[in-house]
């Protein structure tokens, strides 16, 4: 399938809550996820692209869950719901970080070094 191929596939088959895709090339091991609109915007300037699948924010909670390299948990907040990301420095020392729990505070969290 090429660029354009893919790009209407996923424009028919997204559903309202879809907001985040997770995507791979050649070694299907090696995932990447991205906005869903970002990465439509840029979906030709990728280079082997075999597959994508489209998430709404409970999927990704749940792959964020399913990760787990430290504590994550959900919380209301003033301003809606938000994650509670718990993690210790090369002290030991714990932090807690907080992101919105939307499609760009998800994907802060997961650019930030909760991969580390």
């Amino acid at each position: 399938m090429n660029h354009a191929e893919l790009k209407e596939s996923i424009t028919r088959n997204r559903k309202p809550g879809h907001c985040i895709v997770k995507w791979w090339g050649e070694d299907e091991a090696l995932v990447d996820y991205e906005l869903l609109d970002r990465f439509l915007a840029n979906i030709d300037s990728l280079d082997g692209l075999k597959g994508v699948e489209l998430i709404d924010m409970e999927g990704i909670w749940k792959v964020l869950k399913e990760l787990d390299p430290d504590p994550l948990s959900r919380e209301q907040s003033g301003e809606g719901e938000i994650i509670r990301w718990t993690w210790k420095d090369q002290s030991g020392k714990e932090h807690v970080t907080s992101f919105p729990f939307t499609p760009e505070g998800v994907m802060d969290l997961m650019e930030s070094e909760f991969f580390d």
